[in-house]
Order: structure tokens, then C-alpha cells, then sequence
């Protein structure tokens, strides 16, 4: 009899332990949105609204080429995305240089010191880590 009734008290205490917690689990969400149907493949999760990035390179003088980067989120509408929700990177062709960081969605960037004075093609890529967008833009050094 004993048996039968520990059995019982157990079993109950699991039961109340453990639906609290699934309910909590299913309210509380920390990590993420883990419960939500995935994209179709081939499509990226776009949480920022950025559909596409305009971007612009110009040569801002000196000897040789030094890039002038404009970059501009737009939506599927083509409004400007407003705010700091994008993760924006200005990739440059070679191992040279670093990276340039932005958490605008609008931008621009000077960099006087990466000057390329190699004559070639060459393109620089920037990218929104946020919504997956990226454009290159090619530009090139004559003689």
C-alpha cells in the first residue's frame, strides 16, 4: 500500500514539475523564435527589412584611386530602411585592408590611406549581415 501511494506522489510531482515548465518554455522566448516556420529555401530571414543596398564608389582624388563608399538599405517599396538595424560591411579587394563596420542602414565612407595604384579592375562589395543583401560595385585603375 505504501508502495502504491509513493508511486503516486512521485508521479504527481513529475507531472506538476514538468508542466509549468513547458508552458514557461513556450511563453518565454530568450533564444529566439525557434518555434516559427522556416523560410523557403533559398530565402534568408530578412528581420531588418532591407530588400536591396544602392551602393555608389568614387575616386576622392589624390594619386591613383582612393574610394569614396555610399551606401544606401532600401525596401521592396525602395524607401530608405532608417536606423541603426543593419550590420553593414565594406569589403576591399585584396588582403591589404580590413573590413569597414557600419551599423547605418544609410551611409558613406572616405578612405583616403587605400589608395590603389595597381592599373586593373577591381570591386569593392558591401554587405548587410542582418538581411543577407550585398552589392559589388566594380571601379577601375587606368595607368
Amino acid at each position: 500500500m505504501m508502495r502504491i501511494i509513493g508511486s503516486m506522489l512521485v508521479a504527481l510531482s513529475l507531472a506538476a514539475t514538468l508542466t509549468p515548465a513547458a508552458a514557461q518554455a513556450k511563453s518565454a522566448s530568450p533564444l529566439g523564435d525557434w518555434g516559427s516556420a522556416a523560410p523557403p529555401p533559398g530565402k534568408l530571414y530578412n528581420r531588418n527589412g532591407v530588400d536591396q543596398l544602392d551602393v555608389a564608389v568614387a575616386n576622392i582624388g589624390g594619386r591613383g584611386f582612393a574610394p569614396a563608399v555610399q551606401w544606401s538599405a532600401r525596401t521592396a517599396a525602395g524607401s530608405p530602411v532608417a536606423g541603426r538595424a543593419c550590420r553593414i560591411e565594406v569589403t576591399f579587394p585584396g588582403q591589404r585592408w580590413a573590413m569597414y563596420p557600419s551599423t547605418r542602414c544609410q551611409g558613406s565612407a572616405s578612405f583616403p590611406t587605400r589608395v590603389y595604384q595597381s592599373p586593373g579592375r577591381y570591386a569593392i562589395t558591401v554587405l548587410d549581415r542582418v538581411s543577407g543583401r550585398f552589392r559589388t560595385v566594380p571601379f577601375v585603375v587606368g595607368d
